[in-house]
């Protein structure tokens, strides 16, 4: 099946063997070669805090359960917080042994699947950071849970940080903390925890997920897009992302990755403020021609919440609420004209509730199987 799809989008799959590591290697010098890993699918893996679903593991660790999905998937991505040897509290043992890790550390690897854990980068709770410790405090920090994965025989191909930035200057702004640091100076500490990384795990590539909500972006047609908090500071898109790929070469580093974060309600609030009648996509495409243009892939993550404005909803109904408005999503970018260098199937939203069989209608892996089967996924990723 990874081959048949393969061939129908005209795509290998993931390169690994013999490829450079990016590590050592600055944007001026080489900037990451097309074609990308192309599909990225990261089933929600939690149901509370640190808790994993209770079909999360039973599911991933039978072929049986997803294979269409595992056929075509080039990267795998989940959380680092599955990765804790610490139990949560209340239970006697992590929520993933060491005997499972290995298990679903040998599945991938024999699937020629790569693996992609989605990391915090600079986020510390509530505590002023230091400058010149940060990157390496958080980086050593990280690297604990990881090591249980590489120690069990598993690979770290990437390495993704969730709002490393933005987590840090753009929340506290609205909440009246002061991070205490400038934005190049907070990237600078961003590419100390991403040099710290590459020496303890050599080979890995990085990238960044920023909501484009912080942002204020141009598109393409020139239409202006202001961050969507009137009351957080101006921080132009092409600015920061100019200082995040300088403050990485000034380490000898390249980005290999940039995903969007931008689902189905920022659209659709576009859409609305600007009375298009429909979802509006200005602000991911603006992104996406920008980081293109610099030699960084680049692509949208495909996901969207249920209803919200429904207190306690019928699972049943939530699921397929989030299940059809992430193909709407979908179908509407690439109608809008979006392609991508990649896509990434994830959810970290409640629903779907279930994380599979790919077989069975709404679950998350289920969702993720029509997604890469779907005409408008063929678009998006030939057209590239």
């Amino acid at each position: 099946m990874r081959n048949t799809l393969a061939g129908l989008m005209a795509v290998a799959t993931v390169t690994a063997a013999g490829a450079t590591s990016r590590a050592q290697v600055a944007p001026e010098a080489e900037a990451p070669a097309l074609p990308a890993a192309r599909l990225w699918v990261g089933p929600m893996p939690f149901a509370g805090p640190r808790t994993l679903r209770d079909d999360f593991f039973p599911i991933l660790s039978d072929p049986g359960k997803w294979l269409t999905v595992l056929a075509n998937t080039d990267v795998f991505k989940s959380h680092l917080m599955i990765l804790p040897n610490a139990p949560v509290p209340g239970k006697p043992t992590p929520e993933l042994s060491e005997a499972q890790l290995r298990q679903l550390a040998t599945l991938f690897r024999e699937r020629g699947i790569k693996v992609a854990f989605e990391v915090g980068g600079l986020r510390m709770g509530n505590d002023k950071p230091q400058k010149g410790e940060w990157g390496k405090q958080v980086a050593a920090n990280e690297f604990t849970p990881l090591k249980r994965w590489l120690d069990a025989g598993g690979t770290i191909d990437y390495l993704t940080t969730d709002h490393a930035v933005m987590m840090n200057l753009g929340h506290r702004c609205y909440e009246g903390t002061d991070c205490g640091l400038t934005l190049d100076e907070t990237l600078d500490e961003l590419a100390v925890y991403f040099e710290e990384m590459a020496r303890r795990i050599p080979g890995v590539r990085f990238g960044c997920i920023e909501s484009l909500g912080f942002f204020h972006v141009k598109a393409p047609d020139g239409t202006e897009y202001p961050r969507t908090v009137p009351k957080l500071p101006i921080w132009h898109f092409e600015d920061y992302f100019d200082a995040l790929l300088a403050a990485l070469a000034r380490h000898h580093l390249a980005l290999d990755h940039f995903h969007i974060d931008f689902g189905f309600e920022g659209v659709d609030y576009d859409g609305r403020r600007l009375k298009k009648g429909g979802p509006d996509f200005g602000h991911i495409l603006g992104v996406k021609s920008y980081v293109q243009s610099k030699g960084v892939h680049v692509g949208p993550i495909v996901n969207a919440f249920h209803d919200r404005s429904v207190e306690n909803p019928d699972s049943a109904v939530a699921s397929r609420q989030a299940y059809d408005r992430t193909l709407q999503f979908l179908n509407a970018y690439v109608a809008a004209g979006g392609t991508a260098d990649q896509l990434v199937v994830q959810t970290w939203q409640p629903f779907p509730d279930r994380t599979g069989p790919d077989d069975r209608a709404y679950t998350t892996l289920n969702l993720a199987r029509e997604v890469m089967t779907s005409e408008a996924f063929r678009r998006a990723l030939s057209a590239r």
